[in-house]
């Protein structure tokens, strides 16, 4: 198997930006804050949960999405995806004022 230190910290890079202050974050702060001599716990299991569903996106995106779209329909699709959630937002359509 080839190593592609390039792919593995873009891969990390995205996540890590994109999960910062989403709602999985705000209940594992929350749990620890109930539970605080429990915190290794807490931490290991909202770790184990985002490994797992990540391994699910990937085998998914893998085995069955490949096969049926183009990488280049993919960067397209998510592009306009982001454009427009990112314009939406900016206009309070969505977010805190708005869906």
């Amino acid at each position: 198997m080839k190593r592609d230190w390039r792919l593995l910290l873009s891969a990390l890079g995205v996540v890590f930006l994109s999960e910062m202050g989403d709602k999985t974050q705000v209940t594992t702060m929350l749990l620890a804050g109930a539970k605080p001599a429990y915190i290794f716990f807490v931490a290991l299991g909202s770790a184990t949960a985002l490994v797992a569903t990540s391994l699910i996106e990937v085998m998914v995106g893998s085995r069955i999405v490949a096969r049926f779209i183009k990488p280049s329909t993919t960067k397209l699709a998510s592009g306009a995806a982001f454009v427009v959630m990112g314009i939406l937002l900016l206009l309070g359509i969505l977010g805190a004022g708005g869906l």
